[in-house]
Parts: C-alpha cells; sequence; structure tokens
C-alpha cells in the first residue's frame, strides 16, 4: 500500500517518525521506566495505596479467595486487594486472570498509574506478559499522554517475541492523536502497513479524524479512498468523520456528494451527520437546503437535539435573521426540546443587531425565570445592545449586576462599555473603567487603549491622547497601526501637521510597515495646508513601499488639487485612476 497517510501532512513540515528508531531509542525494560513517571504515578505508590494492598487483604481478601469475577469490584481498594491476594498464591494464578483484573481496573477510567505498578509487581513475581497485558499498559500510558513509554512498552514487546497486533496501532494511534500528534499518527500508519498489519475501520477513522483537524481534508478524502480500494469498509464514523471535515473547509457540495454516496451504500446518517451538514450549509447562507435537511431528518425519526437547533439559531441570528430563528424555536419547543442559555443568547443578539434590546432584555429575563444562571458572554450581548441604543445607564446597571451576581467582567464588557461612554463623550466615567480594569486584573488590550485613544481625540483632548500614547509604548503593549491613524489625523484636523508628520516619520523606525489609510490621512492632511508638491511625493511613495493607492487615496489627493486650482495635476491624477478601473467622485470631476 501506497505511504498514503504520512505522504498528506509531510507538506507541513511534520516531524520524522518511524517505529524503527523508537524501538532502537526504547531498549530499556518498560517497568525499569517507571521513576520516570509523573507525581501522580508516584503518589499511587505511596504508603496509602501499598497500606490499601495489605491492610485490606485480611478483611476483603476471603470476599475473593474462591472468585475470580472482577464484576464484583465495588472500588478500587477492593481490586487492589483481590490483587494482593492473588499474588501471594502458591502456585500463581495464570497471567490471563491477572490482565482480567486489570482490565477491570482500566475500566475504572481514573486508575491508570495503579495499573502499571500492578503491572511491574507482576513481572518481579516472575510472570511474564503477554500481548494483551501490554497492549493494557500501552494504553494506559497513552491514557496519561506519556506516549513515549507507551513506545517503549511495544519495542520490550517486540524484544519478547511478541507481535503487534491491529489493537496495539490503534491504540498508539489513538494516543498520538489525543495529543495532537496527528503526522505522527500518519507515519505510524504507514509503518503499520508496511509491517503486513491490516488497517482497520477504526484505524482509518482515527487517521481520516486526525488529518481533518489540521485541515487537511483533500488527503482525508484520499485516504477514504484507498481504504475502500483495501476491502475495508467505511462505516456511519467515516462517513460523518469526512463529511464534517468538508464542512468546517466550506466544501459544502464536496460533503453532499459524500451524504448522497453513503446513503447509496446503505449506510444510514445518524444525528452527528445531520449536524455538520446542516452547520455547514448555515454557513454558506443555504437557508433552504438546511431546513430541507431538517425536514429529511425527522422524516426518518432522527430527532433533533439541542445543538442542531442553536445552530440555526445561531446563524440565522448572526444573519440578522431574527423571525426566521424564532420560527426555529417554536419548532423546537413544539417538539419538547427546550431552549437553554446557548440558545437565548443566540436569540439576544440577533435582537441586540437591530437595536432592539428590550425585547433582548425580555430573553434575557425569561431565561432567568426558567432556572437558566446568565454568564458574563449574556451579559456582554446585552450590556453591548444597550450602548448600541445609547442607553448607556442601563448597561452600566447590567454591569454592576453582574458583579453582585459573583461574575467577573471580561475584556469585552470593558471595552464594549468603554467605548459607549466614549461615544457619549463621556470620557471621566470611561477612564475611570479603564484604571478598573487593571484593579481588576484585566490589562488593556490595544482595542481598549485605542478606543480611549479615539474618545480623546474626537472631543479635541489631543495633550491627554498623547500621553496616553506614550505611557502604552513604555508598557508590554506597542501601538499599532490603528493607534498612529487616529492620533496622525486627529493632528492633521486640528492643523498640527508638524508633530502628525513626525509620528507618520517615526512609523519606520519602529519596524511599522504604513496601510493605505495612514497613508491617506497624511496626504489629506498636506493638501489642507497646501503642501501639493510633499501630498505628491507621499502619494508616489506609497507605491515603492508595496502600499498601491486605492480609489479613496486618488480622490483625496485629486480634491486637494482641484481645492487649491492646479487643474493640471488634478487632471492627470483622474487619468491615471481610471486607467487602474478607479472611479473618480463627483468633488474630484466636477469644477
Amino acid at each position: 500500500m501506497m505511504m498514503m497517510a504520512a505522504a498528506a501532512v509531510r507538506c507541513r513540515g511534520s516531524e520524522a517518525f518511524f517505529i524503527g528508531s523508537q524501538i532502537q531509542r526504547c531498549q530499556m525494560k518498560i517497568m525499569g521506566m517507571i521513576l520516570l513517571l509523573s507525581p501522580t504515578t508516584l503518589s499511587l505508590l505511596s504508603t496509602n495505596h501499598s497500606n490499601s494492598i495489605s491492610s485490606s487483604s485480611s478483611s476483603s481478601s476471603s470476599r475473593y479467595k474462591h472468585s475470580n469475577d472482577v464484576s464484583l469490584f465495588r472500588n478500587i481498594d477492593d481490586a487492589l486487594s483481590s490483587f494482593n491476594h492473588m499474588l501471594h498464591r502458591k502456585p500463581l494464578p495464570c497471567i490471563i486472570q491477572f490482565n482480567q483484573l486489570l482490565s477491570a481496573i482500566v475500566k475504572m477510567r481514573q486508575y491508570y498509574d495503579a495499573v502499571v505498578s500492578l503491572s511491574k509487581q507482576m513481572e518481579l513475581a516472575g510472570l511474564s506478559p503477554n500481548t494483551y497485558t501490554l497492549n493494557m499498559l500501552i494504553n494506559c500510558f497513552c491514557q496519561l499522554q506519556r506516549i513515549d513509554l507507551g513506545f517503549s512498552v511495544l519495542a520490550k514487546g517486540i524484544k519478547l517475541g511478541l507481535q503487534p497486533t491491529i489493537v496495539t496501532f490503534n491504540t498508539l494511534t489513538n494516543g498520538l492523536c489525543k495529543v495532537g500528534k496527528f503526522s505522527q499518527a500518519a507515519e505510524l500508519f504507514d509503518d503499520m502497513v508496511a509491517r503486513g498489519c491490516q488497517p482497520n475501520v477504526h484505524t482509518y477513522n482515527t487517521i481520516i479524524n486526525g488529518l481533518c483537524k489540521i485541515g487537511e481534508t483533500a488527503a482525508a478524502a484520499r485516504l477514504f479512498k484507498k481504504m475502500e480500494e483495501a476491502g475495508c469498509q467505511p462505516n456511519v464514523v467515516t462517513y460523518s468523520t469526512l463529511i464534517d471535515g468538508l464542512c468546517k473547509d466550506r466544501r459544502v457540495n464536496e460533503a453532499l456528494d459524500i451524504f448522497s454516496y453513503m446513503k447509496a451504500k446503505g449506510i444510514s446518517p445518524d444525528i452527528f451527520t445531520y449536524t455538520s451538514l446542516i452547520k455547514g450549509l448555515c454557513n454558506s447562507s443555504r437557508w433552504n437546503d438546511a431546513s430541507a435537511m431538517l425536514n429529511e431528518m425527522r422524516s426518518l425519526n432522527i430527532m433533533p437535539d439541542i445543538v442542531i437547533f442553536n445552530v440555526l439559531i445561531n446563524t440565522f441570528c448572526k444573519e440578522g435573521k431574527v423571525s426566521q430563528a424564532q420560527g426555529v424555536l417554536k419548532t423546537m419547543t413544539e417538539m419538547g426540546v427546550e431552549p437553554d442559555v446557548v440558545t437565548y443568547s443566540s436569540l439576544m443578539y440577533g435582537y441586540s443587531l437591530w437595536m432592539e434590546v428590550v425585547e433582548a432584555r425580555k430573553l434575557f429575563d425569561v431565561m432567568i425565570t426558567k432556572g437558566y444562571k446568565p454568564d458574563v458572554f449574556c451579559y456582554n450581548i446585552l450590556i453591548n445592545g444597550y450602548c448600541k441604543a445609547t442607553r448607556i445607564d442601563k448597561a452600566k446597571q447590567l454591569y454592576n449586576e453582574m458583579i453582585l451576581q459573583g461574575l467577573t467582567p471580561d475584556k469585552v464588557t470593558y471595552n464594549t462599555l468603554i467605548h459607549g461612554l466614549c461615544q457619549l463623550g463621556r470620557l471621566r466615567e470611561a477612564q475611570d473603567l479603564f484604571k478598573n480594569m487593571h484593579k481588576n486584573g484585566n490589562l488593556p488590550d490595544l482595542f481598549a487603549y485605542s478606543i480611549l485613544l479615539d474618545g480623546f481625540c474626537k472631543q479635541g483632548y489631543l495633550g491627554k491622547a498623547f500621553r496616553l500614547f506614550r505611557a502604552m509604548q513604555s508598557s508590554s503593549l506597542k501601538p499599532d497601526l490603528v493607534m498612529y491613524n487616529i492620533l496622525v489625523d486627529a493632528m492633521c484636523k486640528s492643523g498640527n501637521l508638524k508633530d502628525a508628520r513626525e509620528l507618520f516619520s517615526e512609523l519606520f523606525a519602529k519596524g511599522l510597515q504604513p496601510n493605505v489609510q495612514i497613508y491617506t490621512t497624511i496626504i489629506n492632511g498636506l493638501c489642507k495646508e497646501g503642501l501639493l508638491d510633499e501630498a505628491l511625493e507621499a502619494f508616489r511613495n506609497m507605491e515603492e513601499d508595496g502600499c498601491p493607492p486605492d480609489e479613496f487615496s486618488y480622490n483625496v489627493i485629486i480634491r486637494g488639487f482641484l481645492n487649491h486650482k492646479d487643474e493640471s495635476r488634478a487632471v492627470h491624477l483622474i487619468g491615471e485612476m481610471r486607467d487602474r478601473g478607479f472611479i473618480a467622485d463627483a468633488g474630484a470631476t466636477t469644477w
């Protein structure tokens, strides 16, 4: 078989990874490596657990003396007591009985370290592990996210003459994917095939899922095809995983083709398949197709769950289609599916987009009466709605309310309120909130600084704006182009062209590449002061700096020449911009 899985990800610069090299590096006995385990492992070997093995023997051993039925274990202490009893029997029970006991502990899903330590005691007692024992140990190390020790177990098994099985490789592949090492999992897949171990559907599903997670949906589709060619039939998990990956990659038509192929093969889609398709169709604004998919589900008696309804409601609300979202809400309640916090939050956001903050508040209150506790995200939606509706005092009330409820405002909360206050010219309150961010451990980000800086500039407080700008420069945050543009624009408008030019020059010293917006701002300032030659020089520098002028830039400089009666150069620039496919506005073509 081709090196199909690994080839799909090597182009992404993945690490080279082969079992052969792992085996060469892992010649130490696995039990001798127990000392390398985490503090959690060591704690399981401490007095508490040692005592439980010995002291529990007298109270519990009789219960298990004549029984190896692991289903009787009530807890880990019972299992440890039974192990201790078995270990001291003469002759020792066979490895199969010990494997059954260890398997029971593994199924408890939290004592993986204990299984490792018990297996060490088994080996010291002279019991030789079989493949099942080693597979269990590999699984425990993978669950503990110690994949390196899992490969050490594999090396030990091979050294003892035990042949890895499909379970061995599947366990290691799962472990690698669990810690995000998808490229290494793909390499392991290829090595498994090279060793003559035929992958099963679980192996393929793991690799296909890993490829989809790193955005390699095309590679996943190729592996899917190879899977069929190898005679391994995909199941509903295979199809659903690939469909989900394609939908997330916005390749919805290909996902629908796989969906049709899946049904033609007699594989029935499940709720996960439909959820992925509905989400993909909604993200592509294919509302009718999404509704049709929902109806198809219902016709097959696959009842949509809260996740599907929330996907539909959230997408409709983001598009501003609140009435359609309300229709979905009605359908879900008629079907007996209760809305949750996500449902209400999405609808509140939809109403807030249309500044229907009263309706958003009603939903907020309904949510509380139904026993749901609003989180910071819910409060932020409503605070933003009130700010957009210029009802800043209501927004501040909500801010105080959320603190009383024991919730901690985040950066979104502060930024929204600071922006709302600045929009209304209430700069003192905005500054107070800005300071509160520091006190509450929310260090202001670039957006917070930009909001306050813009507020100072628009109110004419250029001195405060400049001091804030310099204070930021001395902090760990560094001003970006947006902040420079705010200050340069404010200084140009106030006639302070000297400082504006100095700030513009400072960009290059700071290693920032001016963009079209800031170039246009300084050109506009130069034109207003009648410095047309400098304006034209800056305009030409744009192209040289890899920042070609746009339609707005042309119109700004053309108006500047026309306002100063320099028609010849204006006409030349109008011709130039038309050659580039731009359109001159009315003010630049009539004089």
